[in-house]
């Protein structure tokens, strides 16, 4: 079953889609509730609290405001984990879906390609900043701390991708999936999720110290690799993955001044030219793309441009009886 057959399950009425993504945005919101308690407590033990909190949205150092960096970033990860279960939630009493439905065209979800992607990226990534590391060893400092790291490590992998998982979820699952029933092809869906998910980064402090341009063409463009992916590949399983492994890799191994997320990784990068990180990106981005297209068999290209053709609902593939009868996006009835 492709990607697209498997969002035809359930009810995709337009309102419910506009009425999931309200409330998955009251649920950020919510999962905010323990990080601004935390900092309106330690703000207020000073005079000088409102300059701290001014200093510390401009900066994202928790040190600022007494905050181990550990505990800032699982708070603030927890406005993500709050999303995904609502998320999830509207998904299945809402929509009337499972869960895997926005995920993958397949049975289930496939961990092995979650896996190898996880794996790849990451291994490429350690490689290719140890090049760099060769041509420029004083622009990193190594400050491993194993009171700190520990906790760190066990953050970023317990709850890290799952702050990963909802983007890829909303973006190149929920929202990719919605578009294509909408307009029947693949390349607005992917545009449109593109573009949103680079919006979504605007106000990272990456964006204020490396320019709007250079860094929405960096968001945007990842976006692009994730949506080309799933498309590809008729699910989310290779985006989940890679999206995870960088992450994890930047909250872990090295850290620069100017990211949204300070964290104690193993090395901090004093200088990191933004310019080159887009370049690099761009030609990892192709590389795995040719890696996975050789592992995976993909052929047609073409599809990406192509209108989606669904299945008759009455066809093995997909059962009638698998689908509720309520109203159902435009362009979405029977062929």
């Amino acid at each position: 079953m492709s990607f697209f057959e498997a969002a035809r399950r359930g009810d995709n009425a337009l309102y419910k889609y506009i009425l999931t993504v309200i409330a998955v945005f009251f649920g950020a919101l919510i999962g905010q509730v323990p990080l601004a308690f935390v900092i309106s407590m330690k703000a207020n033990k000073g005079p000088e609290g409102f300059e701290k909190i001014a200093e510390f949205q401009e900066t994202m150092d928790f040190s600022i405001l007494g905050i181990d960096d550990n505990l800032g970033l699982f708070l603030m990860l927890l406005s993500f984990v709050s999303a995904l279960a609502v998320l999830f939630l509207c998904i299945i009493t809402l929509h009337g879906k499972k869960a895997e439905d926005v995920l993958t065209g397949r049975p289930g979800l496939d961990w092995g390609r979650v896996g190898f992607s996880f794996v790849f990226w990451f291994a490429l990534s350690v490689a290719l900043e140890v090049v760099a590391y060769v041509f420029d060893p004083g622009n990193y400092t190594w400050q491993f701390n194993l009171y700190h790291f520990l906790p760190l490590l066990l953050i970023a992998l317990l709850v890290l991708p799952l702050q990963t998982s909802f983007e890829e979820v909303l973006f190149r699952g929920y929202l990719m999936q919605g578009f294509g029933l909408l307009f029947r092809n693949r390349w607005l869906p992917l545009l449109f999720t593109s573009v949103a998910f680079g919006l979504l980064h605007f106000a990272n402090k990456e964006v204020g110290q490396f320019g709007f341009g250079l860094m929405m063409a960096y968001y945007i463009g990842f976006g692009l690799l994730m949506g080309v992916l799933t498309l590809m590949d008729e699910g989310t399983e290779l985006a989940l993955g890679l999206h995870a492994a960088t992450n994890i890799y930047g909250a872990t191994i090295v850290n620069f001044e100017a990211s949204s997320i300070q964290t104690p990784s193993l090395f901090r990068i004093q200088e990191l030219n933004a310019g080159l990180m887009l370049a690099i990106a761009l030609a990892s981005g192709l590389l795995f793309l040719f890696v996975a297209a050789r592992r995976y068999g993909w052929s047609d290209w073409g599809k990406l441009l192509s209108r989606i053709e669904f299945q008759e609902a009455s066809g093995a593939a997909f059962p009638s009886e698998e689908r509720e009868t309520g109203p159902i996006l435009p362009g979405d009835e029977e062929l």
